[in-house]
């Protein structure tokens, strides 16, 4: 009898769709579709020959197989990376120069680069935030070997598109707003792209706004947004505990996806095994 074939790509699929509690965000999470999702898990269940979801009313839950296999699962895919990282640029020595646009900083990106330091301790990081035109015009000039970058537009991306995410409108629980005023914005300081994409969709359309409360601070914007100062756009994976999407029970306009570039120099001690760490942990815009 064969052995099962256990692809990373099949693994991977699995664990996000259990840490992401459900198909559709974990769809979401790695950029395909819901359909796509479903076949990769099906994909493994017959590698396997066990079933690794059942239905518990209108969810899927682990069986207990599936509940065994999600520990190896997330074994096998820490090995891997494990592996990787052993037999590349062990030796390596010198600094990896990283800019990142600032709404990815929240997501993932800090424990991959935990992870890459701990098996290229000789490679120093030096990591800068910015608004993402900032790091792409600083990649131009030479001042990064590394950048992530979001952009609003797929025909501006130079490097690899990683991905995208789709934008949400987002104010507290339960928000309500009338026409028969102005929509109160909370936004990031210009040049951030997110402001720019809010007022493109609502120049669209007849609705009057005004800014409430302009910030460089995340963590402040959500907070302003917490407090009902106003409502925002962001990408889905900053929605949080007591913050819904109010676009479409509000009637607000329709919002383009950003889309997530990497751009590194392979030249550089480090960056293309930091770049393949990257491509194996699936990034959010917040």
């Amino acid at each position: 009898m064969p052995y099962p074939n256990l692809s990373t790509e099949l693994l991977r699929t699995f664990v996000t769709v259990v840490d992401e509690d459900g198909f559709i965000r974990a769809a979401e999470r790695l950029h395909k579709t819901q359909s796509t999702v479903s076949q990769q898990v099906r994909r493994l269940e017959l590698e396997l020959d066990v079933e690794l979801f059942r239905s518990e009313g209108r969810k899927r839950v682990l069986t207990s197989s599936g509940e065994t296999m999600l520990g190896y699962a997330r074994q096998l895919l820490s090995l891997q990376e494990d592996a990787l990282a052993a037999i590349t640029e062990q030796s390596a020595q010198g600094e990896l120069r990283i800019g990142v646009s600032l709404s990815l900083t929240e997501s993932m990106l800090p424990s991959i680069l935990a992870r890459f330091k701990r098996h290229n301790p000789g490679i120093r990081l030096n990591v800068q935030t910015d608004y993402s035109n900032s790091v792409c015009e600083d990649y131009d000039r030479d001042q990064y070997d590394l950048a992530l970058i979001l952009r609003r537009d797929r025909a501006q991306v130079k490097g690899e598109l990683l991905g995208y995410e789709p934008l949400i409108w987002i104010g507290p629980a339960g928000y309500q707003w009338s026409k028969n005023r102005p929509l109160p914005l909370v936004l990031l300081n210009t040049p951030c792209l997110f402001r720019e994409a809010t007022m493109q969709a609502l120049d669209s359309t007849d609705i009057s706004w005004r800014t409430e409360y302009s910030t460089t601070s995340f963590t402040s914007l959500m907070a302003a947004v917490k407090a009902e100062l106003g409502v925002t756009v962001r990408a889905q994976g900053a929605l949080t505990d007591g913050m819904e999407n109010i676009g479409s029970r509000l009637g607000l306009p329709e919002l383009p996806p950003v889309y997530i570039e990497l751009r590194y120099r392979t030249h550089i001690p480090g960056g293309e095994q930091l770049a393949q760490l990257i491509r194996h942990e699936p990034l959010q815009a917040w």
